[in-house]
């Protein structure tokens, strides 16, 4: 998958000497944050993309099963497979809309919004495990790389996705 770039210009050596570094990099970035999010949701009961399903929910108070499938950016069958789930176990309620029957509404119930703060409590103390594994200079460090980081990757996707071309087309 190539990323639509928004003006063409030929690479120079020091432009693939960044996509080398990056190219590297990226792996290994997204293998380490996914053991530090094993860890940090460590004794939940709910898968990760369960968890972010859940709290995308409850942020938005009552959502469509279409809006919610579009915001997570998975399949209808996968969104209306996960809310099944967690249908089934008492966290989020699925509704006809009001204004068109054949649209399904989801919100959570209250043993979904107990859940949610049970969570982040536990995931906040898990942070402070990690962070104390650290010295305070570390910590700082990390929280300034994660902040250049969030920065640069918005700058980068925006709230829009950008448009993907498959490889070899």
């Amino acid at each position: 998958m190539n990323i639509e770039q928004p003006a063409a210009r030929a690479a120079t050596g020091e432009d693939m000497e960044r996509i080398e570094k990056i190219a590297v990099l990226y792996p290994r970035l997204m293998r380490v944050m996914g053991r530090l999010r094993t860890t940090l949701h460590e004794g939940m009961d709910l898968t990760y993309n369960q968890f972010k399903m859940l709290l995308t929910i409850n942020d938005r108070g009552s959502c469509p099963l279409t809006a919610l499938a579009a915001e997570l950016q998975i399949a209808m069958s996968s969104a209306s497979e996960m809310v099944e789930k967690l249908v089934n176990l008492g966290l989020v309620r699925r509704t006809a809309d009001a204004e068109s029957r054949r649209r399904v509404v989801i919100q959570t119930t209250a043993a979904g919004e107990a859940l949610i703060v049970e969570l982040q409590r536990g995931i906040v103390d898990n942070y402070r495990i990690l962070l104390g594994r650290l010295e305070e200079a570390d910590q700082d460090r990390l929280i300034k790389a994660l902040e250049t980081l969030v920065g640069i990757l918005e700058k980068l996707g925006g709230e829009e996705r950008p448009e993907v071309k498959e490889a070899g087309r």
